[in-house]
């Protein structure tokens, strides 16, 4: 019954409550600067049936204008060990190999698109939501990770 309502909410688009299994619109409303999140949290809160449809390290939700990166900066050996860091305001990063959602960061600010930045130090830590950042510069790489350094926009 939960599920039909919530489908019934979405038709008439009123704002609805996650329900395990539905994804809802991501939002950042409940969302709070500084504050830690673990994936199956966030998950619950959006709605997803698990963690794994935000397992990535980019994050692009079905129907929404965000870019959602999970950035870990000290990485599980076995994994590929992409030199990311956060030094103050400033993030430097390196897209994925698969080169996933770049030319959307790059053109985020002209398209209305909004990057968010979860970031944790290292592996099996939860994230700490940095809040909304913007790409300042990019180098765009073929047979590499691209690099691309972002700024926190403390809103």
């Amino acid at each position: 019954m939960r599920r039909l309502d919530a489908i019934a909410r979405m038709i008439r688009n009123e704002t609805p409550r996650p329900v395990r299994g539905i994804p809802v619109p991501v939002s950042f409303a409940k969302i709070t600067v500084g504050r830690e999140y673990s994936r199956n949290a966030l998950a619950d809160l959006w709605g997803y049936s698990s963690y794994h449809a935000i397992a990535r390290g980019v994050v692009t939700p079905r129907n929404g204008s965000q870019i959602i990166l999970f950035v870990t900066e000290e990485k599980q050996e076995s994994l590929e060990q992409y030199a990311d860091r956060l030094d103050a305001d400033i993030l430097h990063w390196e897209g994925p190999n698969d080169h996933f959602a770049e030319e959307r960061m790059v053109n985020a600010a002209g398209s209305g698109e909004q990057i968010h930045l979860f970031y944790r130090v290292r592996h099996h830590m939860d994230f700490t939501y940095m809040g909304r950042a913007a790409v300042v510069s990019h180098d765009s790489r073929i047979r590499q990770p691209s690099q691309f350094t972002l700024k926190l926009l403390n809103e």
